[in-house]
């Protein structure tokens, strides 16, 4: 995939997606599927603020592009002379000088353009005279509400993951890279994984989570602590870490996936870390129940699956 993050650039003849894209949602993916069934390369034209705060960040959006079938990812940060852009303008510009648009792909909802003056109505109004066709979907729907950033963000801040997973169809995650932590699993018998969490990110609650973890093109299944181990004595900084099921590999330093399916309980302190090991073989117990059950269903799509 081709990532492209300034306005100088050229391309002719492509199918556009436009908006902002935020977590990549099932409504956003439909975008992208209709786009590849024109035959013509996928164009995702995305925009982000210079302090970006979102469901994912950049660099994780840009995995979830590409695996979504984008061919040309376009970031682009609002500056006040893009703000101040109008409408028109940015349809003669941007989707016709440089985007090369055939085909336009937008949400009911889409709005652009100096004071959001442009529409998906006009888009499609004024499309034929700069050659070409506007594709404009209505909202899905699930659980009788409409699938929308704005609601998967609501549900995050809830630990409702696994809607968040039923909105996205890839599941929330979180990719960082592997660090060494301060070695007490290893004396309780429970080695684990921790990773960096990554700044600008939405965050679920602290807490433990049923997750799957993907490293090396392959995913495992675990138990994650989101959180500051509040029973280790010191001050410790919020992160995640992970006890994988039935692996043994050394793979510190690595970037890895961890996807959060499942909310089972708050991050708790405890009086000693024998309650910790045996809280923690119980919350293991729990998270292979929930896993199995979610792997049979099967619904999910992964980055690299």
């Amino acid at each position: 995939m081709e990532i492209i993050r300034s306005l100088d650039f050229n391309l002719n003849k492509t199918a556009v997606c436009i908006g902002k894209f935020d977590g990549i949602h099932k409504g956003h993916r439909l975008l992208i599927q209709k786009a590849r069934e024109t035959g013509l390369p996928v164009v995702m034209f995305t925009f982000q603020m210079d302090q970006p705060t979102g469901i994912y960040t950049p660099e994780e959006k840009v995995l979830l592009a590409e695996s979504a079938g984008v061919d040309i990812l376009i970031t682009i940060t609002v500056t006040e002379e893009f703000m101040h852009m109008s409408a028109y303008d940015f349809i003669d510009d941007i989707l016709c000088s440089r985007c090369g648009a055939r085909e336009v792909f937008v949400g009911e909802d889409f709005a652009f353009g100096y004071q959001r003056s442009g529409t998906a109505a006009m888009l499609k109004a004024v499309g034929p005279q700069y050659g070409f066709v506007t594709n404009v979907f209505p909202k899905l729907r699930v659980e009788d509400k409409e699938v929308s950033s704005t609601r998967i963000r609501g549900e995050i801040s809830q630990g409702n993951m696994e809607l968040v997973g039923e909105l996205m169809a890839t599941p929330y995650f979180i990719r960082g890279q592997v660090v060494s932590g301060n070695q007490i699993g290893r004396t309780i018998d429970v080695p684990t994984a921790n990773i960096l969490l990554p700044e600008g990110k939405i965050l679920p609650p602290q807490g433990v989570y049923a997750v799957f973890l993907e490293h090396g093109g392959k995913v495992f299944k675990g138990v994650g602590n989101l959180g500051t181990k509040p029973t280790i004595s010191g001050q410790n900084p919020l992160g995640l870490e992970i006890s994988i099921f039935d692996f043994h590999e050394d793979i510190y330093g690595e970037e890895i996936t961890v996807y959060l399916t499942y909310y089972i309980r708050p991050e708790e302190k405890f009086d000693s870390l024998e309650e910790l090991r045996m809280q923690i073989e119980a919350d293991q117990m729990i998270a292979e129940d929930i896993l199995a059950e979610q792997e049979t269903e099967g619904s999910y799509i992964f980055l690299n699956k």
